[in-house]
C-alpha cells in the first residue's frame, strides 16, 4: 500500500464516534415510486442506486450492509413512502457502448461478456453519463466441463427519462451470471430472472450450490412478485447453468442482506439433497441471523431465526456475513458467521447441526483472552477512509488524498472496501475457515498489514489446530483480503485464494496449496493466480466538498474488486477425489473509457469477472 504518513490508531472512544456519526439521520431521498404501474428508482446526482448514508447505515462497526443489501433497503422504503410521480409517459435515453473488451491469455479467461457494458446520456436534462461497466464478488460451481459463475453486476442497469418525474432505473438487475459448457474456455454471459418480470429488480450477493443430480441453485438478494418487499431469493437450472428459471422466494425480509447458500444430504435422509440459505435481517438497532431450508429441490422453503445477539457492553448486538458449508460424508451442517463487538476485534462464531438445521450448537475455541469460548477474535483489516454516500470504510487505496475527509480521514479517488466473511469448507469430519485478519489489534490501523489465516478441526470442532498463516504481511506485499477457500473430496489438499495489495498499491490474485499430514495442515507453497496485476479503479471521486462518486453510478463509492471471490472443485466423487481447482474473481486489469462529461474521463481501470483453472491441485 502507498503510504501516507502515520496516524494514531483508533481507540474504542474513537471508533464510538464514528459509529454514532454515521447512525445520525441523512436528507429524505426521492425513493422508489411507480410510472404507470412500472417500479422505477428515482436518480440522483450525488447518490449512487446503492447508497449507504441515505439509510443511516453505520458502516462502521456493526451495521455493515452489502452492496446489494443497501439498495434492497432503500427500495423498501420508497414503497412504503408511495412517491408517485405527475406523469406516466417516458423516453429512453441515448445508448453506447464502452471499451470493457479487454484481451485473454492462456492463464486466465474473462468470464463476463464486455458488450455488455454499456454507457446512457441524455439530452433531456443536464447530468453526466450512465456508465455500466462493474463486475465482481463471485460465486461458482463445476460440473465436470460446465462452469457457472455468478457476480455482481451493473450491465443489467437500465435507467429512463420519465416528462415531469425526471431520471430513473426501470431495472436493475444486478445479479450476473456466465456459464461455460467447454471447461472454461468460452462464456455466455446475462442475469438471472426476478421472481416476477413486474419488479424488475435483483440486487445480487450471488452464492452458488450444486446437488448430486447437477442441478444448479442461484440465491441472491430480490424483491417479492409486487415488489413491496424485500427477499431472499433462489433460482435454479437444471441444464448446467444454460438457462435459469424465474427466482423463488425463500423468504420475505425487508432487513435482508448477505445472504449465503450451502447443498447436501440431509443426515436423516442421506439420499435426499437438502438446500440451505443463511442471511442477515436486519432491525432498527440490532441484526440476526437467519435460516432458510428446502428439502424438495428448492420449490419451497421454511424459515427460523438462528441467533438474535444483545449489546452487552462486549458483543454487540449486530452480525453479518454467514457462510454455511454442508459435509456430505455425514450431512453435519456448519454456520460460521461475524459477531461484531463493542471494541477492535470482532468475533468468528460457528453454529453446527446434526439434524438438518432443527437443532444447534455453538462450537467451542477456548481461545485465551476471547470474550467467552465460543469466540474466535478476528481484526478486520484495512484502513478508516471517508467514502462519502458509502460511508465511512475500512478499505484497500491507492494515489494521493484528495482532501476533505470527514474526522480527518483520508479521502482517496482509488479504493476497495473490506469485510471479514469466513470461508469453510467441511470433508469427511473436518472443518476449516479461512479469514483475512489484520497485522494490528487496532481497527482501522493506517500502520497495519494483512494476513490471510486458516482455521482447521480435524475433528468437526472438538479439538481445534494451531492457526496457519496462509499468507503473511511483509514490505513488498502488505494486504493479504478476501480468501477462499476449497478441500478435495479426499480431505487431503486444501487450496486458498486470496488479493494481494503490493507495494506499488496494485493488486493481483495468489492461491495456496496445503497438505494435511496426521491430522495437522502443512502449507507447500503459494503462486500466482492472476496473470498480471492490476490498479483499483476510481470509485470514490470528489464531486462536491460533502459528495463522492464511484465512475459507475450504479455503484456505491469504494465498491471495486467486491468482497469475496471464489475458489471450487467439481463434486467429490470415484474417480475424483481431488479434482482440478476452477477460480473466479473481480479483476481491473482492462481499460475502460470515460466519456466526456464523465466523472472520470478518459482510460482508466474497470472490474472484470476474470478466470482460471489449475489442473490436479
Amino acid at each position: 500500500m502507498v503510504p501516507f504518513g502515520m496516524r494514531a490508531p483508533f481507540r474504542i472512544s474513537s471508533l464510538a464516534f464514528l459509529v454514532a456519526a454515521a447512525l445520525a439521520p441523512a436528507a429524505a431521498l426521492a425513493d422508489l415510486a411507480q410510472v404507470g404501474g412500472v417500479l422505477v428508482l428515482p436518480v440522483e446526482e450525488d447518490v449512487s442506486a446503492f447508497d449507504a448514508d441515505a439509510l443511516g447505515d453505520a458502516t462502521v462497526k456493526g451495521n455493515v450492509r452489502s452492496l446489494g443489501g443497501t439498495l434492497a433497503a432503500r427500495m423498501h422504503a420508497a414503497v412504503q413512502s408511495g412517491n408517485q410521480p405527475a406523469s406516466t409517459i417516458g423516453s429512453f435515453g441515448v445508448s453506447g457502448r464502452g471499451n470493457g473488451k479487454g484481451p485473454l491469455d492462456k492463464l486466465n479467461v474473462q468470464a463476463n461478456d464486455p458488450n455488455l457494458d454499456h454507457i446512457q446520456t441524455f439530452t433531456q436534462v443536464v447530468t453526466r453519463p450512465f456508465e455500466f461497466a462493474t463486475q465482481s464478488e463471485t460465486s461458482a460451481v463445476v460440473n465436470g466441463r460446465h462452469m457457472v459463475v455468478g457476480y455482481n453486476s451493473s450491465a443489467g442497469a437500465v435507467v429512463a427519462f420519465f416528462p415531469g418525474f425526471g431520471l430513473a432505473f426501470t431495472q436493475l438487475l444486478f445479479s450476473g451470471v456466465s456459464t461455460s459448457h467447454d471447461g472454461g474456455k468460452t462464456w455466455s454471459s446475462g442475469f438471472v430472472p426476478p421472481v416476477s418480470p413486474n419488479a424488475p429488480f435483483t440486487f445480487g450477493d450471488p452464492s452458488l450450490g450444486i446437488d448430486r443430480a447437477g442441478s444448479i441453485y442461484y440465491a441472491s438478494l430480490g424483491t417479492d412478485a409486487t415488489g413491496a418487499h424485500n427477499a431472499i431469493i433462489v433460482n435454479k437450472s437444471t441444464d448446467n447453468g444454460t438457462s435459469f428459471a424465474p427466482a423463488v422466494v425463500a423468504a420475505v425480509d425487508d432487513g435482508s442482506d448477505k445472504e449465503w447458500l450451502a447443498v447436501g444430504p440431509d443426515p436423516a435422509t442421506p439420499s435426499r439433497d437438502n438446500v440451505y440459505v443463511t442471511w442477515t435481517s436486519f432491525l432498527a438497532n440490532s441484526s440476526q441471523l437467519m435460516l432458510a431450508k428446502s428439502t424438495d429441490g428448492g420449490a419451497t422453503f421454511t424459515t427460523k431465526t438462528l441467533f438474535a445477539p444483545v449489546d452487552d457492553g462486549i458483543n454487540s448486538s449486530f452480525i453479518q456475513f454467514s457462510n454455511p458449508v454442508v459435509d456430505s460424508s455425514t450431512g453435519r451442517l456448519y454456520i460460521p458467521f461475524l459477531h461484531f463487538s463493542d471494541g477492535n476485534a470482532d468475533n468468528i462464531r460457528v453454529l453446527a447441526s446434526d439434524d438438518g438445521g432443527d437443532t444447534f450448537q455453538f462450537l467451542a475455541f477456548n481461545v485465551p483472552g476471547a470474550v467467552d469460548a465460543f469466540a474466535f477474535p478476528n481484526v478486520t483489516p484495512g484502513q478508516l477512509i471517508d467514502c462519502a454516500g458509502g460511508g465511512i470504510r475500512n478499505a484497500l487505496l491507492a494515489g494521493p488524498d484528495q482532501g476533505g475527509g470527514r474526522f480527518g480521514l483520508l479521502r482517496p479517488k482509488q479504493a476497495t472496501r473490506l469485510i471479514t466473511q469466513p470461508q469453510a469448507a467441511a470433508v469427511n469430519g473436518a472443518f476449516m475457515f479461512a479469514l483475512n485478519g489484520s497485522t494490528s489489534p487496532f481497527f482501522g490501523d493506517p500502520a497495519a498489514g494483512s494476513e490471510i489465516n486458516l482455521v482447521y478441526s480435524p475433528d468437526g470442532g472438538q479439538h481445534w489446530n494451531p492457526t496457519v498463516k496462509v499468507a503473511a504481511s511483509t514490505t513488498a506485499d502488505p494486504q493479504h483480503v478476501h480468501p477462499a477457500l476449497s478441500a478435495s473430496g479426499d480431505g487431503h489438499t486444501v487450496n486458498v485464494s486470496y488479493y494481494v495489495q503490493q507495494a506499488d498499491a496494485r493488486l493481483r490474485n495468489d492461491v495456496a496449496k496445503l497438505n494435511v499430514e496426521a491430522g495437522r495442515l502443512a502449507l507447500r507453497g503459494q503462486s500466482a493466480l492472476s496473470s498480471t496485476s492490476f490498479e483499483l479503479t476510481p470509485s470514490n471521486i470528489v464531486r462536491t466538498p460533502t459528495a463522492t462518486t464511484n465512475f459507475d453510478r450504479a455503484i456505491v463509492s469504494c465498491y471495486d474488486i467486491g468482497e469475496y471471490q471464489s475458489l471450487v472443485r467439481p463434486q467429490a466423487g470415484p474417480g475424483n477425489a481431488n479434482g482440478d481447482l476452477f477460480a473466479a474473481w473481480g479483476d481491473n486489469r482492462n481499460t475502460w473509457t470515460g466519456p466526456a462529461g464523465s466523472s472520470a474521463p478518459g482510460p482508466h481501470p474497470q472490474a472484470d469477472v476474470f478466470t482460471a483453472s489449475i489442473p490436479g491441485n
